[in-house]
């Protein structure tokens, strides 16, 4: 597979992950955005999963829930339930009691309410109106609510609005902005507010806003702890509660970048918290809802709660109950109770347990993206499916667990979703046009060598990158020719349809046994077959593999000569050769038409020695070439002969079997054959004779033995030359 065109694709991928993280274009940083915070949410989760994280600061939360509003009426409750709640949280030893919500709005006074119902019908006696006016104060909701306040420590909530209005009166700043603080920092500046009616703003005294923004998607993941509003500070409800039980005062951190302030943190105290620029911190959440204590409010309205849960701690009351509007979707879960994000809040303060995200993340997603981007598009195409398929799987995971340890032990928060989401990219790009080319491949292997090898070679060419075919290329490799006996003869006696049907038969078994010792069909010539080992595919045990399938297709042939009887048809021979040697292999012929075959000496010598075999009486002739080195099989020396068109002689050797089918009485033969050999080539004629008649008379259908016989007789009567070396010249194919 070509590795640059995976390579180039896989840059064009680095380049658009850079534009995507470097345009200013809105629509695609809300995308950013979106990745980001979904990357956020992720790790998050998995955090809270593994680490069971549980709240260590002295917070609780007093919840008017269903059971309450069921207990003691429908919401809102009349305020003297309210003062008498802030009492109860008082007695039992409460340090700040902090609502999280306000009170904009005047409870109406019952007394003047029955004054001014009896006044419009005319039933209002002055005796009447003298006994209500005497005990207004006596039904003053309002006035008996604010006469708590002041009893215990309580924080009051407000909002800001987004919209020029104002409503109420705003409790003091606890900080003023100069003007030139006003112009370079970017706190967030809200327009307007909505607070508590005065007598409850006075009484309270502290107070703090509950604006939480949500993201893009509607999700709150963060929140301002401080607001700006006409060059004042305020904090936020959970600030200005922790601010209230530690007794500090708070301070900007406000560094100066070329004689500009930014705003990078809070300090109060020994705690300092980071923000962003706009005084914003991520929600340190620790777990899902109800992570921190929950008590109904009913609860402690009828002093049913255990002794001392309360003593010394920030009590939050809030409500979580149905249709109060007060479930807030958070990155941790959907719904979240608003009352425990402000908890949460007062928690991280406590704990000094903020994370934040650095002002260099940004530079370093981006290098982090062309470094990574580089590197996966370098290697990736030199790794298969199946390395490729364990990356996707791991890597994301391996990402987020060294992020939840950044995390962890530094409190950073780190956005590798882009490089991570790249690496995804380029992973499936280079699995999908591996798998479009190995498709392109397998159907030009197919193409070539469909017909030559079986389907499990084409798949493991697949797995290597070899250009197989293309060129003409010199191997060592073993060719075998097979041909039938006598075919002219067979043929006559059959008409085509039969001699088709009979040589289909034949083929299709000697085919398969080739097949399965790793062999190539080069072609069918007529009743011949011509095959060879060590291509396409390379094969350092050509030679045996050939060995091998020659031995099988002779057994396999005689098994079959009861289905040639069946169907009346002769019976069958075939003689075998084989030769290994150089030779040329590849796709050969014209534009026209090509053919993946083998040439050369070697090729030509194995079709001479198959010529052989009729004429020594055997099934299998390999050469010395073949021979070599193969210690499995039992071989017969036949003769050192010239074949027609080769000046040299070789040795020739009959196949008998394998080693392990040897029996003692063919060892003897071979012995006894050897030795009389020996004695042929060293011209002791009588000798030879007289072993090899010996073996004639326990063989007589023998040809071998015959030829032998006639040949040592010729030779005693016409000794060869002084110069005979052995070698018979064979002077016909």
């Amino acid at each position: 597979m070509s590795k640059r065109i995976p390579i180039f694709l896989s840059i064009i991928l680095i380049c658009i992950a850079v534009w995507l993280l470097l345009t200013p274009n809105k629509l695609v940083q809300g995308f950013i955005e979106r990745l980001s915070n979904f990357g956020y949410d992720l790790q998050l989760r998995t955090r809270i999963l593994t680490e069971h994280l549980t709240p260590t600061s002295p917070i609780v939360i007093i919840d008017i829930d269903d059971k309450s509003l069921e207990a003691e009426g429908r919401w809102p409750w009349p305020r003297s339930k309210l003062a008498e709640l802030v009492n109860q949280l008082q007695n039992q030893g409460s340090a700040i009691i902090v609502f999280d919500m306000f009170f904009s709005e005047k409870e109406k006074n019952i007394a003047a309410m029955v004054m001014e119902t009896l006044k419009e019908k005319n039933l209002l006696s002055s005796a009447i109106a003298d006994a209500l006016k005497k005990n207004t104060l006596l039904f003053d909701e309002d006035a008996l609510f604010a006469k708590s306040l002041p009893a215990n420590q309580t924080v009051l909530a407000f909002g800001f609005l987004p919209r020029v209005q104002t409503e109420n009166l705003l409790p003091p700043p606890i900080l003023v902005l100069t003007p030139k603080e006003r112009q370079q920092l970017d706190i967030i500046k809200p327009l307007g507010y909505i607070s508590n009616i005065p007598i409850l703003e006075q009484a309270a005294k502290y107070s703090g806003f509950i604006n939480i923004y949500p993201d893009s998607d509607g999700i709150i993941r963060r929140t301002p702890l401080i607001l700006e509003y006409q060059g004042n500070i305020y904090p936020a409800l959970s600030l200005q509660a922790v601010l209230l039980f530690l007794g500090e005062k708070i301070t900007l951190v406000t560094p100066s970048y070329k004689n500009v302030k930014k705003l990078e943190g809070l300090q109060f105290g020994n705690h300092s918290i980071s923000t962003d620029s706009k005084g914003q911190v991520l929600i340190p959440f620790i777990g899902k809802s109800y992570t921190f204590p929950y008590y109904s409010a009913t609860d402690v309205l009828n002093n049913r709660l255990p002794k001392d849960v309360l003593h010394g701690k920030i009590v939050f009351v809030g409500t979580s109950a149905t249709g109060e509007n007060d479930i807030q979707p958070t990155a941790v879960q959907n719904p979240f109770p608003g009352v425990e994000i402000q908890a949460t809040l007062v928690n991280g303060m406590l704990t000094d347990k903020f994370s934040y995200i650095p002002a260099w993340t940004q530079g370093a997603n981006l290098i982090l993206t062309i470094l990574f981007g580089l590197i996966a598009a370098c290697l990736f195409p030199y790794f298969g499916p199946r390395g490729l398929t364990i990356i996707i799987m791991l890597f994301p995971l391996s990402m987020l667990f060294i992020n939840n340890m950044i995390w962890r032990s530094t409190g950073l928060i780190l956005s590798f979703l882009m490089p991570v989401v790249l690496i995804l990219a380029i992973a499936f790009l280079n699995i999908i046009y591996g798998y479009l080319f190995e498709t392109r491949r397998r159907e030009k292997l197919n193409d070539l060598f469909g017909q030559y090898v079986p389907k499990k070679h084409i798949d493991e060419m697949l797995k290597t990158k070899s250009n197989y075919g293309l060129y003409g290329e010199d191997r060592e490799m073993s060719v075998l020719f097979a041909d039938i006996r006598n075919f002219t003869m067979i043929s006559e006696g059959l008409s085509a349809s039969e001699l088709v049907d009979m040589l289909n038969t034949f083929f299709t078994p000697m085919t398969e046994i080739i097949f399965n010792h790793r062999g190539t069909i080069d072609k069918y010539i007529g009743d011949l077959i011509m095959s060879f080992w060590g291509a396409p595919l390379k094969d350092k045990n050509h030679a045996q593999h050939a060995i091998e399938s020659a031995l099988q297709m002779q057994k396999k042939l005689k098994r079959m000569q009861s289905v040639f009887v069946e169907r009346k048809w002769p019976e069958i021979k075939i003689g075998i050769g084989i030769n290994s040697g150089t030779m040329s292999v590849g796709d050969m012929g014209s534009r026209f038409r090509l053919n993946y075959t083998v040439m050369g000496d070697a090729v030509n010598l194995a079709s001479r020695i198959e010529g052989l075999t009729k004429f020594y009486g055997v099934d299998i002739i390999v050469t010395e070439s073949t021979k070599k080195n193969q210690k499995k099989f039992v071989f017969r020396k036949l003769d050192q002969v010239q074949v027609k068109g080769k000046s040299k002689g070789i040795s020739i050797y009959e196949v008998i079997d394998k080693q392990n089918n040897l029996t003692p009485e063919l060892k003897n033969e071979l012995v006894l054959y050897h030795k009389a050999l020996n004695y042929y080539f060293e011209q002791q004629w009588e000798l030879a004779f007289a072993l090899i008649y010996q073996l004639h008379q326990i063989y007589p259908d023998k040809k071998l033995y015959l030829l032998y016989l006639d040949r040592i007789k010729e030779f005693k009567e016409n000794p060869p030359p002084a110069d005979w070396n052995g070698i018979y010249v064979h002077v016909t194919k």
